[in-house]
């Protein structure tokens, strides 16, 4: 298996660092002590305000999108996770639907993103084809997402060898990623065996899977080589990354029996550590409260 240069997470002392990285150091508990000291005094005076309606977010996404920028560009532009920016536009599922809400914060990053007057006509390919790939790796049929973008699954494969495409197919790539880079090939009707088939050979191929470049980012960026921040992992740093890559599943609503079998684990294993995983965020609620 190999690795990946992580993209860089919040400062040490932020909320999101304590909150959602996990990180109890002395910067970081003193952090989230004044948040929450500042907190309760604005809500004291009648000031709190965390969150705001999404829906002007939403608009501004979607106009972007409509000019022709990718939600990673526009994720990118506003220094974020894709999965962040879809959220406002697609539900995970029904227990985890749309963001009706956002914070201040990440409402003034994505409002400030201006239209990108490059995308037009022709783009390069890198993105569009990266993004086909990496829902091979997952299990996707080629003919699947030929159904999905709208052209015929010759299209598709001729894509992913293609230098430039048409800012449309590059456009409605982009948008059948967003909504099934999470999604399981086999609650759309595709065959276990078809699925097992494609990640293999994808696998041969070292096509990078969604995970992968929402950890790493650059997806449509032509001068980053996935292949330069590659190297072979020892013990330790194997078992990190596993159990990232499985709490990230797990946070999509993925089933212990998929989880295993995307990241090459033993079902018993998988399940042992998930369940370490959702003990320790009860404790890490517990001890926030």
């Amino acid at each position: 298996m190999t690795t990946r240069t992580r993209r860089p997470i919040a400062d040490h002392g932020t909320l999101s660092r304590y909150k959602h990285h996990g990180c109890k150091c002395e910067t970081c508990r003193a952090g989230y002590t004044a948040y929450q000291r500042s907190r309760y005094r604005r809500r004291a005076y009648g000031t709190w305000q965390p969150f705001v309606d999404a829906e002007p977010i939403r608009q501004h996404i979607l106009t972007l999108h409509a000019d022709g920028m990718s939600y990673a560009s526009i994720a990118q532009a506003a220094g974020m996770y894709e999965a962040t920016v879809t959220g406002f536009i697609y539900a995970l599922s029904a227990k985890d639907p749309r963001k009706e809400k956002a914070t201040p914060e990440v409402a003034a990053r994505i409002l400030a993103v201006a239209p990108d007057p490059m995308l037009s006509g022709w783009v390069d390919a890198t993105g569009t084809r990266r993004r086909i790939q990496a829902l091979a790796a997952n299990g996707w049929p080629m003919s699947a997402l030929a159904d999905f973008i709208g052209v015929n699954s010759g299209s598709v494969n001729r894509i992913t060898r293609q230098v430039r495409v048409y800012a449309d197919t590059a456009r409605a790539v982009a948008d059948v990623y967003a909504k099934y880079a999470t999604a399981s090939p086999q609650d759309h009707g595709i065959p276990q065996w078809k699925s097992d088939r494609h990640r293999r050979e994808a696998q041969a191929k070292q096509w990078p899977d969604p995970t992968w470049w929402e950890d790493m980012g650059h997806i449509d960026d032509p001068t980053f080589d996935p292949k330069s921040v590659e190297r072979r992992l020892n013990r330790d740093e194997l078992a990190a990354v596993r159990r990232e890559e499985i709490a990230h599943l797990a946070s999509y609503g993925h089933e212990a029996e998929e989880i295993a079998q995307r990241v090459n684990l033993g079902i018993k294993t998988t399940r042992q550590i998930l369940l370490e995983l959702r003990t320790g965020e009860r404790r890490d609620r517990k001890q926030a409260a």
